[in-house]
């Protein structure tokens, strides 16, 4: 199915979810895109709109996400500035779950950053809060 402006997402029964990767969300890299629906057949209007809204909300989500992983590392010997930080993680998946208020959010390490720093960050974002994990 090909969701404008977005590009072509395929069903994934088991999972339930529609599956696409984009360019449309992040300025710098592609993004895997998923839409939680109860079946194929679901009518996705409403979680478009929802997507558009975080596309336009894209630049103020990660400055949250990447404050919050700068307060991760915060007085520790691992410490980063926040501008270390912004070069070091990138928005690498999105799913927006069946409830439509529920996003889970995967930040993914650059391929050069130092291997204390070489995982995956993973948020929960409940209604534009982000729920913090420490």
């Amino acid at each position: 199915m090909r969701i404008e402006p977005f590009g072509t997402f395929h069903y994934h029964p088991r999972e339930q979810l529609w599956m696409a990767v984009v360019d449309h969300i992040s300025p710098t890299h592609q993004v895997e895109l998923s839409i939680g629906t109860d079946h194929a057949q679901a009518d996705l209007s409403a979680q478009i709109k929802l997507l558009e809204a975080f596309v336009l909300d894209y630049a103020s989500i990660m400055d949250r996400l990447y404050q919050l992983i700068h307060q991760s590392y915060m007085n520790t010997s691992e410490e980063k500035t926040l501008e270390e930080i912004k070069t070091m993680y990138f928005l690498a998946a999105v799913t927006l779950q069946k409830d439509n208020r529920t996003w889970w959010l995967v930040l993914e390490p650059n391929f050069d950053v130092p291997t204390i720093y070489n995982h995956f960050q993973r948020f929960t974002m409940i209604e534009r809060q982000i729920v913090p994990l420490f």
